[in-house]
């Protein structure tokens, strides 16, 4: 019996990066414009492409303490 590797993509579309965040799309792409979530443009009017990495690093960066609200 063969074994497939699983491939895990690095790079994710709109949809997809808004998916992991749990996000809308309109959602991601304010944070996009804003800054917030870089983009890797490999071409001129290509979609955007969103690094896992940088999606992480973005929650990592918004995760707060209960107490933090006060």
């Amino acid at each position: 019996m063969a074994v497939k590797a699983q491939v895990v993509r690095r790079l994710l579309r709109t949809k997809a990066a808004s998916e992991y965040l749990g996000v809308s799309p309109w959602t991601l792409r304010r944070l996009v414009q804003e800054g917030k979530i870089p983009v890797v443009p490999l071409t001129e009017g290509s979609p955007w492409l969103i690094d896992v990495r940088d999606l992480d690093a973005y929650i990592d960066a918004c995760k707060r303490s209960l107490y933090d609200l006060c």
